[in-house]
């Protein structure tokens, strides 16, 4: 990336510090600095507490359907990423999927395709994601995790079509705090993880406070491979993060934070083979026998078994290939937080992030690296925001927002593929193929929302967002021989024959307006109705395609609008023991972006269409019982209906799931039309029930804690090709845990099973070419963690 755009960056967030000390001025003149500041309350340790609209306001008078996983959860049943989250909120789906992680919430993704926006956008600490890859790494001194199910974009902008993830870390305390823990774990499979996670925290001076903390995890793979070559799985994850807050002045705090995260996994991504066809040879379109794989590792199968066959010491043309993931990602984030007395608070939110990424892997199995296709993904990302938001004081009737964003990002994705199917199958391509792309993206925008109430008991919220947003992109593409070297061929981009090389840009604006109704008959219950849009940006294809007259060419496709209804109700009952939640949904997703994959390809290339609408409606559902001081039960249960409405042209042939043939109205081929088929990770119903022990003094001054889950999820696709090995079928999940507190509560021991029943769950599926694969969830795990903390 040009250093002339980082300066721009660096810049810009020096002007974000340079406006402390006016606007600390401006303050000091509205304000007397002896003025006496209000007594700090003490937080109800029973209100849950999350930041939905910007404000810390407590979950139940929240009108929005919010769900919020909190640290004790997170370390009693020890989740460690977005994927063990989702086990616990309804109507979200982590996909750790080998190409491209995705969220999904109520039935609304991304698919599999790097140059396509997030569907459900993803804060931290009030900075949006960029890229998904991120969403790999671990969570680690984590305060809480809210998801906000519903487009969110007057607040929060664009690509949060579906909802939004806020993830807020541990602040810096004002009282000296320290703590280690260290955990290991066994797979009922093969492999296990040991790891550490420690933090300390406190005043350095009067007026500034710190804290660091860091993260440690060493897993061996839980995916056996038969062949030589390391389990699918094995990763070491490192991640430190550093805070500082500092007191500016009688009413402004500056907060700055740099962390850092790597990882590094060997061996194919957790992945089996279910089914092949030969791609090449006399053979060709037939289905390949499990024999055929067994010449190269004689227990293979098609099975769903936690089991896959790779070869990282098989030679072709020269050459070893072992597959690999590896990532390093890098941040900072100022903020500037400057309180006017009687009004308000003036926010600056500046953030810097820079991700390299590089993902090596394998299409097919059986000693695949002596054969198939070894593909090379290397992305590099910068990106710039700038935030600043007006948050108004809660006046007597009314109270507002109002802000401006800007974003400036960079992405370079290199692609390079090796392919040798002959030698493997005996017949099919051999050759190279470089398909590179750049992305430069600049938004600006401007929201507000007001809250007015209007009545007694009634409020009405009414908000909106204009945004503008410039795409520039860039393609080279060269097939070459295999074995080709790509540094050598990227060298000549442009100057040899049969290159295709194409530069377009794009631009677009939308206003996604919201409003919202909120009743409250009493102070234990609140009604709401909302009407809302978020939008989810366009962009271009990163993979050509050829068109009618034989050339190729890089597809556009337009933004993506979701029109929301809800009505929902929040309630408390027997003073507080008891708290429900429900919420009805409908939701509109017009020019519905989809993957369709291009036939006659051996690896399957994605054209990006604004092919599909689609609706999911449906009914959400959790509550909170606290039976005694000793006994809590709860739950969760969502129904959701997502579907096409209109999906034309989506494959040539349909699958057995559905769907309707139609003539395509250029060239009058038949072509199937998905209309009525269910978006893929949409589970018609999913839910969950949990039974909870606390009791102190236990064994004589020991506390106890145990809790124990079930989570249960119906069936759901994972890809659009509707191929029943891509289908998962009902599972469900048992989870237990029990911890012992010391009578200081400063040492603890935990005791953590996770998938008791070992219930095997996909976490994504492909069909790739002639090859259909599948990832599934970790089996069973038992868990002990070890912590103390002073």
């Amino acid at each position: 990336m040009a250093k002339s755009k980082t300066r721009i960056y660096l810049r810009n967030m020096g002007i974000g510090v340079c406006l402390i000390p006016f606007i600390n001025g401006v303050a000091l003149a509205q304000v007397d600095a002896n003025e006496p500041q209000a007594a700090e309350q003490e937080p109800d340790e029973n209100v849950v507490v999350v930041t939905a609209t910007r404000r810390a306001e407590s979950i139940q008078d929240v009108p929005v359907s919010v769900a919020s996983v909190d640290a004790e959860l997170i370390a009693n049943t020890g989740s460690i990423d977005i994927a063990d989250i989702s086990l616990y909120v309804p109507n979200f789906e982590f996909s750790d999927s080998s190409i491209l992680p995705n969220l999904y919430i109520r039935g609304i993704g991304s698919g599999t395709t790097h140059s396509v926006e997030q569907s459900v956008g993803r804060f931290v600490d009030d900075i949006y994601i960029g890229r998904a890859a991120i969403n790999l790494h671990p969570l680690f001194d984590v305060g809480n995790v809210e998801v906000l199910r519903g487009p969110q974009g007057t607040l929060f902008g664009k690509n949060t079509i579906a909802g939004a993830v806020i993830l807020n870390t541990q602040d810096p305390t004002s009282s000296f705090e320290a703590g280690i823990s260290a955990f290991a774990s066994d797979f009922s499979t093969v492999g296990g993880t040991y790891g550490y996670e420690a933090y300390l925290s406190g005043p350095l001076t009067d007026n500034l406070r710190g804290r660091v903390s860091a993260f440690y995890r060493d897993r061996d793979g839980y995916i056996e491979n038969r062949l030589p070559g390391p389990d699918g799985g094995t990763r070491e994850d490192v991640a430190v993060r550093g805070k500082l807050q500092w007191d500016a002045g009688v009413n402004t705090t500056v907060d700055l934070k740099l962390e850092y995260f790597t990882f590094d996994e060997e061996g194919q991504t957790p992945s089996e083979v279910t089914s092949a066809n030969f791609p090449g040879g006399p053979l060709a379109g037939q289905p390949v026998p499990e024999s055929f794989f067994q010449r190269f590792s004689p227990d293979f199968s098609y099975d769903r078994d936690w089991m896959s066959d790779y070869d990282c010491t098989a030679l072709l043309g020269g050459q070893t290939f072992c597959p690999e993931r590896n990532q390093d990602t890098f941040n900072v984030t100022l903020g500037i937080n400057q309180e006017i007395p009687g009004f308000g608070t003036i926010t600056s939110i500046t953030g810097f992030q820079t991700v390299e990424f590089l993902h090596r892997f394998v299409a097919l199995e059986g000693g695949v690296a002596g054969g198939g296709l070894r593909a090379t993904r290397d992305e590099e990302y910068e990106g710039f925001t700038q935030e600043i938001r007006l948050t108004s004081e809660e006046f007597d009737s009314y109270d507002f927002i109002i802000g401006a964003y800007y974003e400036n990002s960079e992405v370079v994705r290199l692609q390079y593929d090796d392919t040798d199917v002959a030698t493997f199958f005996g017949g099919g391509p051999v050759n190279s193929l470089i398909e590179d792309w750049t992305q430069d993206t600049e938004t600006i925008a401007v929201f507000g929302q007001f809250r007015w109430r209007f009545a007694d008991r009634w409020s009405a919220i009414l908000g909106g967002r204009w945004s503008y947003e410039e795409k520039d992109f860039t393609f080279f593409r060269r097939q070459g021989a295999y074995g080709a070297n790509p540094a050598a061929e990227r060298a000549t981009a442009g100057q040899v024959a049969g290159d295709f090389v194409d530069s377009l840009s794009r631009d677009e604006n939308r206003f996604t307006p919201s409003f919202t109704v909120r009743f409250e008959p009493n102070s234990d219950h609140m009604l709401f109705a909302s009407v809302s849009q978020g939008h989810k940006t366009g962009g271009f294809s990163d993979r050509p395609e050829l068109n009618d007259q034989g050339q190729f060419e890089i597809s556009e496709f337009n933004d993506e609008l979701n029109t929301a209804f809800e009505v929902g109700a929040k309630s408390s009952w027997f003073g507080g023991a008891l708290q429900t939640n429900l919420a009805v949904f409908y939701m509109l997703i017009e020019d519905l972006q989809v993957a369709r994959a291009v036939p006659n390809q051996f690896t399957n290339t994605f054209q990006v269409l604004n092919a599909a609408e689609a609706t999911s409606w449906g009914v959400e559902f959790d509550a909170n019982w606290s039976l005694s001081d000793n006994w809590t039960i709860g739950g969760n249960i969502a129904y959701t209906n997502a579907s096409y409405d209109d999906f034309p042209g989506a494959s040539e042939d349909c699958p057995p799931a559905g769907g309707t043939l139609e003539p395509d109205p250029v060239t009058g081929t038949p072509l199937c039309n998905y209309a009525g088929l269910p978006l893929i990770f949409a589970p018609e119903w999913k839910g969950g029930a949990f039974v909870q022990y606390e009791h102190v003094d236990f064994l004589g001054e020991w506390d106890v804690f145990a809790r124990g889950d079930v989570n249960y999820s119906s069936g759901y696709f994972t890809e659009l090709e509707y191929v029943p090995v891509l289908e998962q079928d009902d599972f469900a999940t048992l989870n237990a845990n029990i911890t012992f507190r010391s009578p200081n509560d400063d040492f603890s021991v935990a005791f953590i099973g996770r998938n008791l029943t070992e219930a095997y769950s996909l976490a994504w599926g492909l069909q790739a070419g002639p090859s259909t694969f599948v990832a599934p969830n970790a089996p069973r795990e038992l868990m002990v963690r070890l912590s103390w903390r002073y």
